[in-house]
Parts: structure tokens; sequence; C-alpha cells
């Protein structure tokens, strides 16, 4: 990282109240990457001034972002884009902590519950009900509405450890056991709502055009038709109208988790994380 004497000047810098230095030593903790969080936390509790917290603070969240940023856009620019690993980047964001070795082991155990039922023979629909049946049956998962409050709730590891979050991590968990398995679950962008869809390039099954056979919420594991979501459609006014509506892209859903959590952020008054997951959001898009 650096030498000790370096560092501890940096560090004493922090208090300085240039607004200049402030930005200049920020810049090089983002440099130093993870290993400098905990030097900053062990740091922040010799502090008693308030303001100087507040920086030392600042920083931690300037690195952590910085973190998840530049991992994500390596995942974005990666062949395969699967869904565990940007769902692990993301926990990572939320939990430092957390157990990688103790994530797979988990995600294995649900995989090979699922997989110990599955045969050449199932339909799609059956496919999708023996995966509700292992995660909310047998394994006691619940989806429950998104508090913007509680920001853990967007956490797989939170997920997996409580049995329980919000649609996202829920969702994740059905994306990244498919990839597990060879089974076609995509997400899918349909207005106000994160579902999922099943999806075939087949003509005898997809009467809609998109490849689409049918439509998966994550919270609970119901099914959607074609024609449940076009009269959801109708009952929000969504125009245009009627829209069609194809898979989108494992990026295009951790965009909707990124803006999802950045409103948790706002609700925690940490409008400067807001702004940066914001701008993750975008350069996930051009990048």
């Amino acid at each position: 990282m650096t030498s000790n004497s370096e560092l501890q000047a940096l560090l004493n810098l922090i208090e300085d109240p240039d607004e200049e230095v402030f930005q200049s030593i920020t810049e090089k903790f983002i440099g130093f990457g993870q290993e400098i969080i905990p030097v900053l936390e062990d740091f922040q509790h010799t502090i008693q001034d308030k303001d100087q917290i507040k920086k030392i603070v600042f920083i931690i969240d300037k690195v952590s972002i910085s973190i998840l940023s530049n991992e994500l856009l390596e995942w974005k620019n990666s062949e395969d884009q699967l869904t565990v690993e940007a769902s692990l980047i993301i926990a990572k964001y939320l939990n430092r902590e957390f157990n990688q070795e103790s994530v797979f082991f988990e995600l294995e155990k649900i995989r090979r519950s699922i997989w110990l039922e599955l045969n050449d023979y199932l339909t799609p629909l059956e496919e999708v009900n023996i995966i509700n049946k292992i995660i909310f049956g047998y394994y006691k998962f619940k989806g429950i509405e998104t508090n913007y409050g509680q920001k853990n709730d967007f956490d797989i590891c939170s997920l997996l450890d409580n049995k329980q979050s919000n649609t996202f991590p829920l969702a994740a968990l059905y994306l990244l056991v498919a990839e597990m398995l060879g089974l076609n679950l995509k997400p899918v962008d349909v207005p106000r709502q994160n579902l999922i869809c099943y999806f075939e390039e087949d003509p005898i099954y997809d009467e809609k055009g998109s490849g689409i056979l049918f439509f998966i919420d994550p919270l609970n594991g119901q099914i959607y038709t074609h024609k449940d979501i076009e009269n959801y459609l109708q009952k929000i006014n969504y125009v245009p109208h009627p829209l069609k509506i194809s898979p989108a892209s494992t990026t295009k859903f951790i965009q909707k988790w990124l803006n999802e959590l950045s409103k948790s952020e706002k609700e925690a008054g940490a409008l400067h994380k807001q702004q940066e997951l914001l701008l993750l959001i975008e350069k996930l898009d051009d990048f």
C-alpha cells in the first residue's frame, strides 16, 4: 500500500480544513482500494471530533463505491456476465464481512436440491414449479415488500442468512440457480415491476414472438401469462400499449437493482452515495 509514515501523514491531513487538500487525500485513499478501509475504521475509533469522523466516513464511502464501480465495470466487460458474480459484488458493497465460501456452499445446496428433482421430460412450467417448491417450500425463503429503510434487504447474503429479502436478491437467486442448471430464466423489463421470465426460442411454444413463455414474480413464485401482463399494463394505463416485452440482459437487471439500492441510500441520508450509484448505472450503459 504505502509506508507507515506516509500513511500516517495522510491520516493526519484529514483534519486539514482546506477542501482541496481533503479532495487530494481522498483520491489517494481511493487508490489504496479495499485494504485501506479497516485502517480508516480503526483510525475513526481514535477520533473524538465529529466533523473529522464525518470526513473519515465520507472517505470510506468513496472507497467502497469506487470498488463497487470498478468491479461491476470489469464484470460488465467479462465474457459471461454471470448473475452470481454481480450479486456478490453488490453483497461486498453492502457487507464487507461476508464469507464468500459460505455463500457458495449455501448456493450449491440449493442448486443440488433442485437438480435432484429435475429431468429431461419436464415442461418449463414444471421446472419452475420445482424451483418454487425448493426455494419457498423446502428452504422457507420469504419475499418481503421493498423497504428503502432496510438496506440489508438488497443483499443476497442477508437472504441466505435470514431467509428473507426484497425482490432483487430473490430474483438473483432464481437467475443464478438457472445459470448453474442451464435453465432458460432471464430478466425481463416490465414497467414498475421486477419480474423474470422463462424464455425459449421455439416457435412451437412462442405465440407472442418474443421468446417468453411466461413470467415469474420472484417475490413469491407467482406465474403470470402474457394476458396477465397485458391486463396489468391496461390497469396502470401504461403508454405505449400494447407493449412488446422481451427478455432483458443481466446488466439491465443489475442496473435496476442498483437504482433501487440508490433510493435506500437516499433514505439513509447518504445523498453522495445515491449520486455515485446513479453515475455507475450510467457507466454500465456506456461501458
